[in-house]
């Protein structure tokens, strides 16, 4: 058996051991057992891989389940809340843990430098591939983790309130950007149609500028509620935003519009 079957048959022996010794995440992450041993099963998985690819002398014959590997780190990573950075470190320990091993091995195994070359080629595609699909994997699972955080808030930051079996109101605080009014048209649809109320008050009291497109999709709300049967009073339109709100030409047709909220509630004798 040639040197670097050997160093690849240790490898993939060993691969347990070896990935016990990894630090696979930040000292300040708290792991539960069961997380633990996960990443470990990962650690141990990828240095197969590499044992694999060096006893073969081939990187190509392990590529898909090195590209599977790297898929399924990064969203473990994410899910984790382990930092990008922790996890790409994984991969310069491991590639150090195996030069490493090259050296404590020389004695034994006597390497060619051809070898040793050859080695080197089998172990580089195999951390550079997985490193890549792991930073891509990783990116657009965060991204995608975030903006379902940010939908989340967003949804708490429309809250529609119950007053009785007929009227519920929706007050509206601080920036209503285009994203904030598209979540308010889906939550207060939803939300109306959950409460079977047949009155909405919207409260734009707490909003300090409407523009051209959220003033759409405000109009958008009043228009969808309409359909379902709720009638929409609105409440606290400030001078600013009505006069932006005409020039624009946007009419809030079949709407009850009142000067505070307080009006409004009193006109529907709660």
């Amino acid at each position: 058996m040639k040197a670097y079957e050997q160093l690849g048959a240790y490898i993939i022996e060993k691969r347990n051991e070896l990935a016990l010794e990894l630090d696979g995440g930040s000292p300040d992450l708290m792991l539960s057992k069961n997380d633990e041993k996960k990443l470990t099963d990962l650690q141990s998985d990828l240095i197969y891989y590499i044992g694999t690819a060096i006893k073969e002398n081939n990187p190509l014959i392990v590529e898909e389940q090195v590209i599977e590997w790297a898929h399924k780190t990064g969203e473990s990573a994410v899910q984790r809340g382990i930092e990008l950075d922790d996890g790409l470190s994984l991969l310069s320990q491991l590639r150090m843990m195996i030069w490493n091993l090259i050296l404590v091995k020389q004695e034994e195994l006597n390497f060619t430098a051809q070898e040793v070359t050859e080695i080197n080629f089998n172990i580089e595609p195999i951390i550079n591939k997985a490193g890549r699909k792991f930073t891509m994997t990783y990116v657009e699972d965060y991204r995608r983790y975030l903006k379902k955080a940010q939908s989340s808030v967003m949804e708490y930051s429309v809250p529609v309130v119950g007053l009785n079996d007929d009227v519920a109101i929706l007050p509206l605080i601080g920036e209503l950007d285009d994203d904030r009014a598209k979540i308010l048209k889906e939550v207060a649809l939803h939300k109306c149609i959950e409460l079977r109320n047949s009155t909405l008050i919207l409260d734009l009291s707490g909003v300090p500028t409407v523009d051209t497109m959220v003033a759409n999709e405000l109009s958008q709300v009043i228009d969808s509620l309409k359909l379902i049967g709720v009638k929409t009073i609105l409440t606290g339109l400030r001078p600013e935003i009505a006069q932006a709100v005409v020039e624009i030409g946007i009419k809030f047709e079949g709407m009850t519009i009142r000067k505070n909220l307080k009006t409004a509630i009193e006109g529907l004798s709660i």
